[in-house]
């Protein structure tokens, strides 16, 4: 008991808001400037202003970096202006190098996060266009503080004798990962979401006090500036409406309601009015929201494909999708945090049932559900029109969402520590565990270590010196295979050069690929240090949709990035080849042929007791096809031959091998199980016009060890008799 009176003497009022600004140095030390979603088209509308002194106006043109977002209201942009024009920021062309490979919107793929190439990520430099961006992503946190704070304020507004509620609703925002790195990115939504928590905090107080003159003028300042924000800020001004109507009957207080409505219409219009008539004259439109999506495309999709297709994306990037919406966290991360809002709705309702007398409550949960209700009706309208599911668009509407989970949380008597402190601990984590390995640079070392295969093959100035792979093996559709590749630059690439890693099959089809620069997209070759030794580490991603029974290599190679040719590589004896290939073992995966059905001969010869002949078809006149099914494991290089002899073998009587084609299973047969079936097929090269019959001998040998595997048939090969070679079928 001792412990918990302590606990709720703690200052969480500034303690919660100043470890939400430690944590979130430690956000903006792990990601990179440019790797939130539509970052730098923020960053593009800020730099407008200070090049050219003007607001950008939406065109047809996309070559501008602030693209789609040049139709934003405009106070987060003016306000960081004269931030980023405070520095010299004329290396912007030089710091701003787009990656082009990068993997946008999907998360499930590896590789690629980095949306451009960062010359030193980690320590981040502090000079020029990079210095003046982490001022201004500093003080995205500091209006993100103020959020959290407004979000304890309400709760404690709510609730004034319930510590536990407001340290819970507190903790839900203050450690939520996604709300933490969306707060240290550089975009609109942090201001409009701290403007926002701000108006719903005052509108509560306004609640529960009644009118105040200064509040009023507050409020009316909020509600402006939140709008200029960007348009979701808009929709304060009907909830704040309706929150001065209920405490009006509450109060009978006409005056107060005359100067709330006053102050509201009259700061709205001196404040905003400019920018709704900007747009009545640039676009025809108040919020030049039809203007951006007749430039940049419209969609058109159903609303249940919508909802169906795109919730999941909504509720993920709600908690924790970094990147430019392509980092995932663990799975359970997600699971979790449905549970707590299943559970939260449920408790929720509980919630609604006990205090369904209490006018003060009721009130609440009404206006932060007509808060929250618009917002998500006005995301869905926008989201039919153009691809908007992303959980930080729900963040202006935060405070709603933290207080309805607590009143469920707190109703079903959940703990707040046993909430709070995972929320916490795994928001610690998130940027070691998820950001940081994603734009981090290869490492270099001083030699390739004992464990990994040496090796020699060099594209122009780029040097494979060793390489670390698994161990040949059987895989199947869905795994990842690890990959180490050592390269050591002779000298440094004038021009680009990508990389590509590709899984193929005996054929030379390609199953799975990489396509990268070095560092999986991190490093490209212009910025290589020569005669340093890069480890490069990936994990090549076999698609769970693909099929093949095969043998398997790995193809490694380069091509220029600029025209797309590839790069033939040199082998150590000066030799050029026509590619780089290493055995990886065998792909065994969907539903690939390997019996004959019901239309070919059954047969059921034993090889070595280890392979025994199902069935055979000869077909065509010249093609032989056996379907052997494994009856015990066999390892080796053993090889199926199939020969044509000009007279029927007989101990002791010299004969002649007119026909051959000797086949190996299509997967190494160590790779294969017990009762696992295969084909192999067996086409002799016959002479123009050849019309004979003949028997065709069948076997198994293993040529290194000069063995055949034996067969209860002399000279351990079976006959398979009397077909007609040249015939159109057998």
């Amino acid at each position: 008991m001792r412990v918990i009176r302590s606990w709720k003497r703690l200052p969480f009022h500034w303690l919660i808001p100043l470890v939400f600004f430690c944590i979130g140095l430690l956000y903006i030390y792990a990601a990179p400037h440019f790797e939130a979603s539509d970052n730098e088209s923020h960053v593009g509308v800020i730099k407008w202003i200070v090049d050219t002194g003007e607001l950008p106006v939406q065109t047809d043109e996309h070559d501008h970096l602030y693209g789609h977002e040049a139709n934003q209201p405009p106070l987060y942009y003016l306000t960081m202006a004269p931030i980023y024009s405070a520095f010299d920021t004329t290396n912007f062309s030089e710091y701003f190098q787009r990656n082009p490979l990068v993997l946008y919107g999907h998360p499930k793929r590896l590789g690629n996060r980095n949306f451009i190439f960062y010359r030193q990520p980690y320590p981040p430099d502090l000079v020029g266009v990079s210095l003046a961006l982490y001022v201004i992503r500093l003080l995205n946190l500091g209006m993100a503080v103020m959020t959290v704070a407004a979000v304890y304020q309400s709760a404690r507004t709510i609730m004034p004798g319930h510590v536990g509620f407001a340290v819970l609703a507190t903790s839900l925002v203050a450690f939520n990962p996604m709300f933490l790195f969306i707060s240290t990115s550089i975009t609109n939504d942090v201001m409009v979401t701290t403007l926002s928590a701000l108006v719903v905090w005052q509108m509560l107080v306004m609640l529960r006090q009644g009118f105040d003159s200064r509040r009023s003028l507050f409020l009316a300042i909020l509600i402006a500036s939140a709008t200029l924000a960007k348009i979701s800020g808009l929709i304060t001004l009907p909830v704040v409406g309706l929150a001065g109507i209920w405490t009006l009957f509450r109060t009978r207080d006409r005056r107060g309601f005359m100067i709330l409505g006053t102050a509201v219409s009259v700061v709205f219009l001196a404040a905003a009015g400019w920018w709704f008539a900007r747009n009545l004259s640039l676009y025809g439109e108040l919020f030049g929201t039809g203007a951006m999506l007749d430039h940049f495309g419209r969609r058109s999709i159903a609303l249940s494909r919508m909802l169906s297709e795109e919730f999941q994306g909504l509720r993920i990037s709600f908690w924790g999708l970094f990147g430019k919406f392509s980092i995932l966290t663990h799975d359970l991360y997600y699971h979790l945090t449905d549970a707590l809002s299943l559970i939260s709705v449920g408790g929720l309702l509980v919630f609604l049932v006990k205090n369904r007398k209490n006018s003060f409550l009721l009130a609440v949960v009404s206006l932060l559900g007509v808060f929250l209700a618009i917002g998500s009706v006005t995301l869905i309208w926008f989201s039919l029109q153009a691809p908007a599911t992303y959980g930080r668009h729900l963040f202006p509407f935060i405070t709603s969402i933290s207080v309805f989970m607590t009143m469920g949380l707190i109703t079903l008597r959940i703990p707040p520590p046993l909430v709070v402190i995972p929320m916490l601990l795994f928001s610690l984590a998130s940027p070691f565990v998820y950001i940081m390995p994603q734009y981090d640079h290869p490492p270099t070392v001083a030699e390739i270590p004992e464990s990994a295969t040496e090796a020699f093959a060099r594209w122009e100035d780029i040097t494979l010196i060793g390489y670390e792979f698994p161990t040949p093996r059987r895989w199947s559709a869905g795994d990842e295979i690890p990959l180490t590749l050592y390269w050591q630059p002779r000298a440094r690439s004038s021009e680009m050069q990508a990389l590509f890693i590709t899984l193929i099959d005996a054929d030379g089809d390609a199953l799975a690929t990489i396509d990268s620069f070095p560092g999986w997209g991190t490093l490209p070759t212009t910025w290589w240090e020569p005669g340093s030794i890069y480890r490069d580490d990936y994990s090549l991603q076999i698609p769970k949709d693909v099929e093949g029974f095969s043998s398997a290599q790995l193809h490694i190679g380069w091509y220029d990035w600029a025209d797309r040719i590839d790069i033939l590589p040199v082998l150590e004896t000066g030799e050029e080849t026509a590619a780089f290939i290493v055995p990886i073992g065998a792909l065994v995966a969907g539903d690939k042929e390997r019996e004959l059905g019901s239309g070919a001969t059954p047969e059921g010869a034993v090889f070595g007791e280890a392979l025994k002949l199902n069935r055979y078809r000869f077909r065509a006149g010249r093609i032989l096809e056996l379907e052997w099914q494994v009856l015990r494991e066999l390892g080796g290089d053993w090889r199926a031959f199939a020969i044509v002899l000009d007279k029927p073998y007989q101990d002791g009587v010299d004969f002649e091998v007119i026909f051959q084609n000797d086949q190996s299973a299509p997967v190494p047969l160590d790779f294969l199980k017990v009762d696992e079936t295969f084909i192999t097929r067996h086409d002799f090269q016959l002479p123009a016009g050849y019309q004979e019959r003949h028997g065709i001998y069948v076997g198994w040998y293993n040529e290194t060890l000069g063995i055949r595997l034996e067969a209860p048939q002399p000279q351990n090969m079976l006959e398979l008799r009397d077909f007609d070679f040249g015939a159109d079928g057998a």
